[in-house]
């Protein structure tokens, strides 16, 4: 599977790569046995209620966070007429369901900690940000690969369409959407493109959909294409990032090459001009090491350069999923930024 197949082939650098780390994969070094899971989907989400949204406008929540150090120029909010729904990467590693309860307090804590506060506050760029808790599915779906995993991931993606709809019919009056998320975000991201804007009237509503950590391909569409610069909108920007010179045994057997976009030079081919890269994000929401990512894209998938930090070595990795987007986080905010106002 796309999500654990690097990261159960090597050991985690004690360095600034344990600082990176925003989902918690590190659990798929030892993935469970499926056969201790039971089907027991617990309690239906109810979006009309606060408590079933990680993120909703008029309420401070993890998505409002600010990095540390940030710089004063880029802390300006801005009033862009934009609504983002984001939703979020796996953070059920361990447990005995195949599909984590809402009332799973670790679950819940990991959530906000991670992907609430360090990836989605990338995409809060002055609008409104929506972002639905749902049944998200055991990390282990995505390599196991039965009938029941597939049923797991329909579950999941039967809550996020029902946030989605009701987001629709009650939030959204009309206004352009950003869609964001990461891993197993990105996979129902994927199915909510497909079902509402894919050639329907609600295209015309999408302003961009940023949509890393999975393989997306140009037969997945037939209307949205894939962006193909920094300017454009109603299309999507899809990638996947590895250490140079790495490539995953998955991408070998596939008759595709995935479909890749630079989150720095924002094309579909080529590398960045490492000058052009504007800085991390750790996993204490500290702005760090601008000018420091240099990648170029290769069969499909992003190849991210030797870290120019001091420690750089100690960096080199073949799997960087986990920074797919805090390697980039102020590129993509900034990006987001200018498809928000162009869309305007």
């Amino acid at each position: 599977m796309r999500l654990c197949y690097g990261l159960m082939r090597q050991n985690w650098q004690p360095t600034w790569f344990l600082t990176l780390v925003v989902v918690g994969l590190l659990s798929c070094s030892g993935l469970q046995d499926p056969v201790g899971l039971t089907w027991d989907p617990g309690a239906e989400p109810d979006y009309t209620q606060g408590s079933s949204w990680l993120s909703l406008p008029g309420r401070e929540d993890a998505s409002d966070a600010v990095p540390k150090k940030l710089p004063e120029a880029e802390r300006t909010g801005d009033s862009l007429e934009v609504d983002v729904f984001f939703v979020h990467p796996t953070q059920l590693f361990k447990g005995d369901h195949w599909n984590a309860h809402l009332d799973n307090s670790k679950v819940n804590a990991l959530n906000t900690k991670f992907p609430m506060r360090l990836q989605a506050s990338a995409f809060n760029i002055g609008g409104r940000l929506y972002a639905p808790a749902y049944r998200q599915a055991h990390i282990g779906v995505f390599t196991w690969q039965d009938s029941t995993s597939w049923k797991a991931l329909e579950l999941a993606y039967a809550d996020v369409r029902s946030a989605f709809e009701h987001y629709l019919n009650n939030w959204n009056d009309g206004r352009p959407i950003i869609f964001a998320g990461h891993s197993q975000g990105s996979w129902h991201i994927r199915w909510l493109l497909q079902e509402f804007f894919d050639g329907k009237p609600l295209q015309e509503q999408l302003v961009v959909a940023y949509a890393p950590g999975f393989d997306f391909y140009t037969t997945d569409f037939d209307r949205i294409p894939y962006c193909t610069s920094a300017e454009e909108t109603g299309c999507i920007c899809t990638w996947m990032s590895y250490g140079e010179g790495y490539f995953p045994g998955w991408l070998q057997s596939k008759n595709q090459i995935p479909v890749c976009t630079h989150p720095i030079a924002w094309t579909l081919d080529g590398t960045n001009a490492i000058e052009d890269h504007q800085g991390v994000v750790l996993s204490q929401m500290r702005y760090a090491y601008p000018t420091a990512i240099e990648a170029h894209i290769e069969r499909g998938v992003l190849q991210v350069h030797k870290p120019d930090v001091p420690f750089g070595k100690a960096l080199q990795r073949d799997n960087w999923h986990v920074g797919d987007i805090n390697l980039f986080w102020l590129n993509i905010r900034n990006n987001a930024k200018i498809r928000a106002d162009n869309y305007r």
